[in-house]
């Protein structure tokens, strides 16, 4: 193959692969995780099946990266001189998300995890994992500069942070409204963290 030809595959197959992220994420809203089949996705996108295949190996992979790759800019993994600012921005986005079109898909996804190997290990590589790891760290941080109140465990601090927020979703039930999540979250910082200014 001639280096011409090259230069021209690589921006096809980059066209080819938004369009299959794109329009994995519209049946992943339209139609839910349970619906979604990699027919459906080759149909929508414009592609063959193989060229799907030439990237991911499940419908549960396609469906996780597609979600990333359309949220990952929304959600901050913040780093400033507060880690309950920190912690405060990313939780309020991450509701921001969860409570719209989108995050009922992710709840699908979520909830369809426990009976679907390929799907957990997907969203635990993809969005879990990188999460819990900022978080663990930006809490480990925090406490090494005495931000943490005297005996807080970080395991615990990060379940009481989350747990609002991502338990409603296995019960299919909706995420706390922004007044409840607020005043949970003020609390649960109250707790964890030293005063400081917002």
């Amino acid at each position: 193959m001639s280096s011409s030809t090259a230069q021209r595959g690589r921006p096809r197959s980059a066209t080819s692969r938004s369009a299959v992220l794109e329009a994995t994420l519209r049946l992943l809203v339209s139609r839910g995780y349970e619906a979604l089949s990699i027919e459906a996705i080759a149909v929508e996108a414009g592609v063959g099946k193989t060229t799907i295949y030439r990237w991911w190996r499940t419908r549960a992979d396609i469906a996780v990266e597609a979600f990333f790759e359309d949220t990952k800019g929304e959600i901050a993994l913040g780093d400033t001189a507060s880690a309950a600012n920190d912690f405060r921005a990313q939780i309020a986005a991450l509701a921001l998300l969860l409570s719209g079109a989108r995050g009922n898909a992710f709840a699908e996804m979520l909830g369809g995890s426990r009976h679907d190997p390929a799907l957990g290990r997907a969203l635990r590589e993809r969005w879990l994992n990188p999460r819990r790891a900022w978080g663990f760290n930006r809490m480990s941080r925090a406490a090494t500069e005495g931000q943490l109140r005297p005996g807080v465990q970080i395991g615990a601090a990060l379940a009481l942070l989350y747990s609002p927020l991502y338990t409603p979703l296995l019960f299919d039930e909706t995420t706390p409204s922004d007044e409840a999540l607020g005043a949970i979250l003020e609390l649960a910082l109250s707790a964890i963290f030293n005063g400081e200014p917002s």
